[in-house]
């Protein structure tokens, strides 16, 4: 069974800074409805030394990047210091971790809009590179917990996609919940019941297997 994750450590001084820029980059872009010309305007702005800046980040994509896997790491220590989580089967697991990460988003959910406007190309770019790095770390290890669970099949060639299926999952999620006008997200909790369930029907013991395993015992007792 996966390891469960330790509970994180407080925050440094690093810490802060690094999350004061990010805070201040987000205030900036949605203010100015742009990105800063450059990294000395920008620093200038917020009266940071220019090189603190680049002892975080070494240019605004980066800065970028670093936001959005923020957005699942965010996420994932909320999950790591509750008990209850620990106890929940696998895609009990992934509800929650859902329902965490759409919560997280709420908090920036005019900085996602603008970027999310940047066209679907912005889903596949390096942008959300290091954010699909954290992700699929997470989803594996809980897939390596529900295959030995039973909650998973292990399938030849089919298993291996199973965490950038499930990153695709998370773009789907994120942009409906983007474009979601519902009270309080409705439509986005509903979606997001539904896009498990598909995903552990398919990933999970169903008919094909049944009849697979049905064929072999026959050949293997003909």
């Amino acid at each position: 069974m996966a390891e469960k994750r330790k509970n994180i450590k407080p925050e440094t001084k690093d810490t802060d800074v690094s999350a004061q820029i990010a805070s201040a980059y987000i205030d900036f872009i949605l203010t100015n409805g742009k990105k800063p010309v450059s990294v000395y305007e920008f620093v200038k702005k917020i009266k940071v030394d220019e090189q603190e800046f680049y002892n975080f980040f070494s240019s605004f994509e980066a800065l970028e990047k670093s936001i959005w896997a923020g957005f699942i790491q965010s996420t994932l220590d909320s999950l790591a210091v509750s008990d209850e989580y620990q106890t929940f089967p696998v895609k009990e697991k992934l509800l929650s971790f859902y329902y965490t990460y759409v919560e997280v988003l709420k908090k920036n959910r005019s900085f996602i809009a603008v970027s999310m406007d940047k066209g679907p190309e912005m889903l596949w770019n390096n942008t959300l590179s290091k954010a699909r790095d954290v992700f699929k770390v997470y989803v594996s290890e809980l897939l390596a917990e529900a295959t030995e669970l039973g909650e998973v099949i292990k399938r030849p060639y089919i298993s291996d996609k199973y965490p950038e299926a499930l990153w695709l999952q998370l773009l789907f999620v994120t942009r409906f919940w983007v474009k979601d006008d519902s009270t309080g997200f409705e439509k986005t909790d509903a979606a997001i019941e539904k896009a498990l369930k598909v995903s552990f029907d398919l990933m999970g013991p169903g008919a094909l297997d049944s009849l697979v395993d049905m064929a072999k015992f026959l050949y293997q007792n003909k």
